[in-house]
């Protein structure tokens, strides 16, 4: 099975689970070629195994005029109806106003560039991760090339604005779409009718357990100060992240338990703002910004931890939490999209409604108090990671979606 992934940008930080999936079904025979629509700066990767994914996936972007100029004209001369009815399918698909149809022409620009990085290399299948920007340049490629195409949604932007009044359409043109979670379904019901539903199902990200048993492992040679309650958060330093809120109900927890601390791993443009707020929180000799570390290295910290925290305002089912609850370390995370399927309040974790710093705070005490509990959500989370989201078996009902594909142009 010859099979190309695509997505805006390739690889990311953030989006490790893209290559554990990728992996995984490489592992399973398919051949698989990478693209992506931009690169993020190299210098960013701090992943070794992400510096090998960037030396192998193909961009698309950056394009010299000249040469944007020759391949569309090449791709007109071959195909100059097809051509045409692309252009009107980019055309037919963007919000209103003028700059989202400016934005439309720029996409078809773009499209046309991955058919003919695609052409280069035929393949029988394209498959997108997200619904954005990305999946509108796929979607036009694969109008020009004829060629049958899919897509993974994800967490709540997804679903939002811009992206989200354009799903529907996409829906209607895709062979397939497949969500991370249950409530990703919901939502994903509620663009298309009724006929288009199905083409959607669920098939989780998942983790591999390589990374993990190293992570547990490396333990045997850390010495830990049992006198101090540690807790991690791992994430970008982004608003939607509600790192405010974590830090609010950090600084109340402290008043009732003063021997602990929180690291948080991960860097991003929110940063400056948290450290003035821990600041003025008067708890900045309690929280360790520890900025972004590679893949590894956050699997090292987690499991030094005691609670492993979260508090989100837009997620689809953290890779962290699973890492986390792998790892044995007690969970608290809000309730919010998919999370629930993942951490049940009470069985393995704690959950909280989003934004309420004080429920969280409550959380954070009740935990650091009670090793026993701890210990006993560690457990059961372990339990549902192993049953529900390892990578083998996250990737399942997509690996049978592609081989019926493979059945039917066989």
């Amino acid at each position: 099975m010859k099979l190309a992934y695509f997505c805006s940008e390739y690889p990311s930080r953030s989006h490790t689970f893209i290559r554990r999936e990728i992996n995984e079904i490489r592992r399973r025979g398919a051949s698989i070629d990478v693209y992506a629509l931009r690169r993020p700066k190299y210098e960013n990767l701090i992943s070794e195994l992400d510096h090998q994914e960037f030396q192998q996936t193909i961009s698309i972007l950056p394009v010299k005029p000249w040469q944007l100029l020759f391949i569309h004209g090449k791709m007109f001369f071959q195909r100059p109806l097809i051509y045409l009815h692309t252009l009107k399918t980019a055309l037919g698909h963007h919000l209103p106003g003028v700059k989202n149809t400016l934005w439309s022409l720029f996409q078809f620009a773009e499209g046309i560039l991955l058919a003919h990085h695609l052409q280069q290399k035929p393949v029988q299948h394209l498959h997108i991760h997200f619904a954005n920007a990305g999946a509108n340049v796929g979607m036009i490629a694969c109008t020009y090339l004829q060629l049958s195409w899919s897509m993974t949604l994800h967490g709540t932007s997804c679903f939002d604005y811009p992206w989200g009044p354009l799903l529907g359409s996409k829906l209607e043109k895709c062979t397939f779409a497949n969500c991370i979670s249950y409530f990703g379904l919901s939502q994903a019901f509620r663009t298309v009718g009724p006929q288009h539903w199905h083409k959607l199902f669920v098939s989780r990200c998942g983790i591999e357990l390589d990374a993990v048993n190293l992570a547990k492992s490396n333990l045997a040679d850390y010495q830990k100060d049992h006198s101090i309650i540690r807790i991690i958060s791992v994430g970008r330093l982004h608003v939607e992240k509600g790192y405010p809120v974590m830090i609010s109900a950090f600084a109340d927890a402290l008043k009732v338990l003063p021997d602990m601390e929180l690291v948080l791993l991960g860097d991003g443009p929110y940063r400056k703002e948290l450290e003035a707020y821990v600041k003025e929180k008067g708890i900045a000799d309690k929280v360790i910004f520890r900025g972004a570390v590679p893949e590894q290295t956050v699997l090292d910290e987690m499991v030094h931890a005691d609670i492993f925290a979260l508090s989100s305002f837009m997620e689809g089912i953290p890779m962290v939490l699973m890492e986390a609850m792998i790892l044995e370390v007690p969970v608290i995370a809000p309730r919010l999209a998919g999370i629930p399927e993942l951490v049940i309040d009470r069985e393995n974790g704690l959950l909280f409604d989003p934004a309420n710093s004080s429920q969280m705070a409550e959380h954070i005490v009740e935990l650091a108090q009670d090793k026993e509990k701890r210990s006993r959500y560690g457990s059961a989370g372990k339990q549902k990671v192993l049953a529900e989201f390892t990578i083998e078996k996250g990737v399942e009902k997509l690996w049978q979606r592609f081989l019926e594909l493979e059945k039917i142009k066989g």
